[in-house]
């Protein structure tokens, strides 16, 4: 029933362990797999909010850009403003004649390109120079209002936008400024005005833009009213009604919000989405301004289209990184477990066979001492009989049968002498190691005492150093030193035998040397003597049953140390072996 029912745990095993290996086998792919899949989702949402925040810094670059070309316009209107204040201050234009007062305000208009028209009246409001005839539209009905404004309040400057009605005669709305002149005394000579084309702040508004924006085939810009109707654009209209059309959503914005800002909206007359920042013009030192709104746009799939290239690229280079590195890790979790389910097998298999090996030894020991102890008996009987037979017909039959009774007598004795090494032998193993701690001194004494006859038969000298006082077994390091010493006696030269024992502390472990004179053996067989029934010698010049020296190995391994053995022939040898120092056995 036993063995079946260790066979029934050991398939149990081996199938928890198929189980096991099966589980980690899935689950460290998987566990790999979902979090290649949450790196990739927080990636794509790492790279949506990326792309989010560019996409802030590009509206906040255009609003920038609108809130500059804002200043830069109303810069250009207060100097338009302050020139007309100036130039209503000059003598010439209070005190010149007629033609002087003519060919100052030419001058005036060859020198600041902006004006398309500058004139003056007399007290009386009627036009006495200018620069231009026929004079542009809006003209006459507007300078006689503004002479009956600054005649009544003379510290006043005037400034106006003429609409879509009151048109240069080139085209496009203009900007018309105007100032009271003054004589010495401070009384009311007519009045200064001038006119600047909004188109003539084009290329200026062009050139902050291409400042800020670089190439100007990607953006688009607008100036429009405070009501949000398109007073002058980059691009032209397609048809007139266009340029009267208002925006919707970025005006609307521009007029609630006093504040620069950008949003996303629908380009009405191209039908693209667009990216568009807003800004409003807020006058400049006196000059109060016309509370314009500036619009620029660029095509939002211009405006993406760096942003979606470096979100791109970031995930490209970040699936680059992350498939071959998450691949690998999922081939090398395969492999590993592939790997440690092989090594669980080998080693439940390695478990197994070990325990197989401790059963048959321990069976193998058992056995050996039991029939080993079993033959005693009847093995005494055939070695009696035979002596007897030997000493009672020895002489009285033939010579054969002398021969014969000696070879029975021979037979018996080695058989005994077989059987009496082969018990000692299992009982090594067999038996528990009692550890305590022994003087070696007095085990060396102990074994040399043992072998007394032998030692002073062959005129034997065993000598040695002070030993330590280790936990061993006393009886079994007894039997080593008596089987060293016998079999250094044993394998004496033409010198009577000099054994000498020594023993040096190691690290954690104590070194013992027995050395002898002896005839030495040659260094190739320095591993086979400690093999159980291996000889070197004949029986006749040696006799022996090959098992002293493994026994000598099998007590040393027992108590945790090694042997060994450094030989020359015809100078002796040396035994080693080790004893760990008050440490139990591995």
């Amino acid at each position: 029933m036993a063995p079946a029912s260790s066979e029934i745990k050991s398939a149990a095993s081996r199938v928890r362990l198929a189980d096991s290996s099966q589980l980690s086998r899935i689950a460290l792919p998987g566990t790999l797999l979902l979090c290649f899949v949450i790196a990739a989702g927080l990636g794509f949402y790492a790279m949506s909010y990326l792309r989010a925040v560019l996409v802030q810094e590009r509206g906040k670059h255009l609003t920038s850009t609108a809130a500059a070309m804002t200043q830069t316009l109303d810069r250009v209107l207060f100097e338009r403003y302050t020139d007309i204040r100036l130039l209503a201050n000059e003598s010439l234009i209070r005190e010149g004649t007629s033609q002087a007062k003519t060919n100052r305000l030419l001058q005036y208009k060859r020198l600041y390109r902006y004006y398309s028209w500058l004139g003056l009246t007399d007290a009386t409001g009627h036009l006495i120079a200018s620069t231009d005839q026929p004079l542009p539209q809006g003209t006459v009905e507007t300078i006689p209002e503004w002479h009956t404004i600054l005649q009544r309040e003379p510290v006043r400057l005037l400034f106006d936008l003429f609409d879509a009605d009151s048109r240069e005669p080139g085209g496009g709305p203009s900007v018309g400024f105007a100032a009271p002149i003054h004589d010495s005394t401070e009384s009311f000579q007519g009045v200064v005005a001038s006119r600047v084309p909004i188109d003539r702040l084009k290329p200026i508004l062009e050139q902050e833009s291409r400042l800020r924006e670089g190439k100007d085939d990607i953006h688009d810009w607008l100036l429009l009213d405070q009501k949000g109707t398109i007073v002058i654009e980059k691009l032209p209209p397609n048809s007139p009604g266009e340029t009267n059309r208002p925006l919707l959503r970025s005006s609307a914005l521009a007029m609630a919000d006093p504040n620069p800002g950008f949003v996303e909206e629908m380009d009405e007359r191209r039908q693209v989405p667009v990216l568009t920042g807003y800004a409003r013009t807020k006058g400049y030192d006196s000059f109060r301004g016309f509370d314009w709104i500036v619009l620029i746009r660029v095509d939002r799939a211009h405006a993406y289209a760096p942003i979606d290239r470096l979100v791109w690229t970031v995930g490209g280079i970040g699936l680059l990184v992350t498939v071959p590195l998450t691949g690998f890790g999922i081939w090398a979790s395969w492999k590993l477990g592939r790997e440690h389910r092989n090594v669980m097998t080998a080693r439940q298999d390695l478990e197994h066979s070990v325990k197989e090996l401790a059963r048959s030894n321990a069976e193998l020991q058992q056995f050996a001492y039991v029939a080993s102890h079993d033959l005693q008996e009847p093995l005494r009987m055939v070695s009696s009989y035979t002596q007897l037979l030997a000493k009672r017909y020895r002489g009285r039959l033939d010579a054969d049968a002398d021969d014969f009774i000696g070879f029975a007598v021979d037979g018996a004795a080695r058989m005994q002498k077989l059987i009496q090494d082969l018990l000692a032998y299992s009982r090594v193993g067999t038996r528990n190691l009692e550890r305590q701690a022994v003087s070696m001194d007095s085990v060396l004494e102990y074994a040399t005492d043992m072998l007394q006859l032998v030692i002073k038969g062959t005129d034997a000298a065993v000598t040695h150093e002070s030993l330590p006082s280790i936990k061993v077994d006393e009886r079994q390091m007894t039997q080593l030193f008596q089987n060293l010493i016998s079999n250094a006696i044993k394998f004496r030269g033409q010198e009577p035998p000099r054994i000498h024992v020594s023993a040096t502390r190691l690290d954690g472990e104590w070194l013992f040397s027995v050395h002898d004179n002896g005839i030495g053996i040659e260094p190739q067989y320095a591993d086979r003597i400690f093999v159980i029934f291996q000889r070197l010698h004949n029986r006749d010049d040696y006799p022996g049953t090959g098992i002293g020296l493994a026994i000598c190995k099998k007590i040393v391994e027992r108590h945790g140390g090694r042997i060994w053995m450094e030989s020359e022939p015809g100078k002796g040898s040396t035994f080693f072996f080790t004893v760990p120092d008050g440490k139990e056995p591995a």
